[in-house]
């Protein structure tokens, strides 16, 4: 068994590497540069940090880790790297810095292009269990085969076993994949994995959030000029991310925008709380 994963935001140390400050003039030449500022010097292991990250350390001794990076390319966690900021997600505004340039393309063929020169291809084990956790931009860059022995847990409804295995919905594939890796380390793929969950959802399943009540613009806009917080909104069981609710307290966006759609060119300096 294997667990296949992706890099996470946070890491040991001080960026080396950020693409945001990279202004070469050319796709190629922007990938060049980046190479030369990511030789690397620390396991991958040890350089990436965070809650979720701390369960896929906890199984690393006993399994072989794959991590899907913007930065590497796909690697093995003992791979030396730097401290580094660029991603393949690209749908939140306050990441759009740290995205791979497009230079005329779209964000996807860019990160695809991207990818591939980094990784040209990847190759995928007939037999061997591998527990694949990546974050939904990183999987649509991989060309997993339809194998029983190559399981993505961003298909099953992993929020409904949050509360049993203590984990928030940012970090459920890595716990479950940790759960996995200990309990069952012989399952032998999806049809098992398939049957396992099943048994768990009936004994342990339960949603993670209560409904929450869906709200206008509008009514968002004026719940903000009133003074009260996004967490206010929340408590009160009303529907509200934090990237449109502070998109939404932004006057010039609004009015550059009238039909209020989400652009990721989209900057605010406004201090949601």
């Amino acid at each position: 068994m294997r667990v296949f994963t992706s890099c996470v935001a946070q890491k040991h140390g001080d960026i080396v590497a950020d693409i945001s400050l990279i202004n070469e003039d050319t796709f190629d030449d922007t990938f060049n540069k980046w190479l030369e500022l990511t030789k690397g010097t620390t396991p991958a292991l040890e350089v990436y940090k965070g809650y979720s990250w701390e369960f896929i350390k906890s199984i690393s001794p006993s399994i072989p880790i794959q991590i899907i990076s913007a930065g590497y390319g796909v690697i093995k966690s003992s791979d030396p790297i730097v401290p580094y900021r660029i991603t393949f997600s690209n749908k939140f505004f306050d990441k759009d810095n740290f995205t791979i340039p497009t230079f005329g393309m779209t964000q996807e063929e860019a990160n695809k292009k991207w990818f591939n020169k980094l990784t040209p291809t990847v190759e995928w084990d007939q037999s061997e269990v591998t527990l694949i956790t990546c974050n939904p931009d990183y999987l649509e860059l991989l060309d997993i085969p339809k194998q029983d022995n190559l399981i993505i847990l961003n298909d099953y409804k992993l929020t409904r076993l949050s509360k049993w295995l203590g984990a928030g919905a940012h970090a459920i594939s890595n716990r479950f994949a940790k759960f996995i890796v200990e309990e069952y380390p012989n399952i032998k793929g999806k049809q098992e994995l398939n049957l396992l969950f099943e048994e768990l959802d009936k004994k342990y399943g339960e949603p993670l959030r209560t409904q929450r009540q869906a709200t206008t613009d509008e009514f968002i806009i004026n719940w903000a000029e009133s003074g009260r917080t996004l967490q206010q909104l929340r408590d009160e069981g009303y529907s509200c991310s934090y990237q449109r609710f502070t998109r939404l307290q932004d006057k010039e966006w609004l009015a550059n925008n009238p039909d209020r759609k989400f652009t990721k060119n989209f900057r605010s300096h406004i201090d949601v709380k």
